[in-house]
């Protein structure tokens, strides 16, 4: 296996390429349960830059459609079917013939106890909001995203997606949740006081 970063990435021999792809499908298929290629790559990948599901790349990799992809890619590939890059790289090299699951990130930190806001009617109602988001966030860590961009927490709510990337992203990541979370309690029109979200931090 040889690497030449500037034009070619990581090549290897077809046959290696072919056992990957038949591994990474194997992978997906049992030990992550997604039996079809678009659901996998909806949950698990980012979206292209014109906002569909990536499922091109789990195709070219599973069906040995290129023989060269950049480290990088090869890094991130390894992320979205949560195997180590060392073990895909050593099927490449022909000196291993399977691949050896990721050890799961750190869980994400919870939602604190302290929103940041003060009415006690406004959080409880958006307190469950907020436990979802911090759910998906645990999920996403554990698929080794500890800093998802929008389209992967929120993939079926393109403006809250946005708010997380924009305004958001100048929070830490509690008044984020919670952010986000009071944004959703007030679209859903539940009760729970004032009904502005929390303040944006300056800048």
């Amino acid at each position: 296996m040889a690497s030449n970063r500037k034009r070619i990435g990581v090549r290897a021999p077809d046959d290696r390429w072919k056992l990957l792809g038949e591994l990474l499908e194997a992978r997906r298929r049992v030990a992550l349960g997604y039996q079809y290629r678009p659901a996998f790559a909806r949950a698990r990948l980012p979206r292209t830059p014109d906002g569909h599901e990536n499922v091109r790349l789990v195709q070219d990799i599973e069906n040995n459609l290129r023989h060269s992809y950049p480290a990088g890619t090869l890094r991130q590939i390894a992320a979205y079917y949560a195997v180590t890059y060392d073990s895909l790289t050593a099927v490449l090299a022909g000196t291993a013939d399977a691949l050896v699951p990721a050890a799961p990130s750190a869980p994400a930190a919870s939602v604190t106890q302290l929103p940041p806001m003060t009415d006690a009617a406004r959080i409880a109602s958006a307190r469950p909001y907020a436990d979802a988001i911090q759910r998906r966030l645990r999920e996403l860590a554990g698929q080794g995203d500890t800093d998802p961009a929008g389209n992967r927490v929120f993939p079926a709510a393109p403006d809250d997606a946005k708010a997380w990337d924009g305004i958001g992203a100048r929070m830490d990541i509690d008044d984020r949740v919670w952010f986000i979370a009071d944004l959703q309690r007030r679209a859903d029109g539940r009760d729970g006081g004032a009904l502005s979200a929390p303040a944006p931090p300056e800048v």
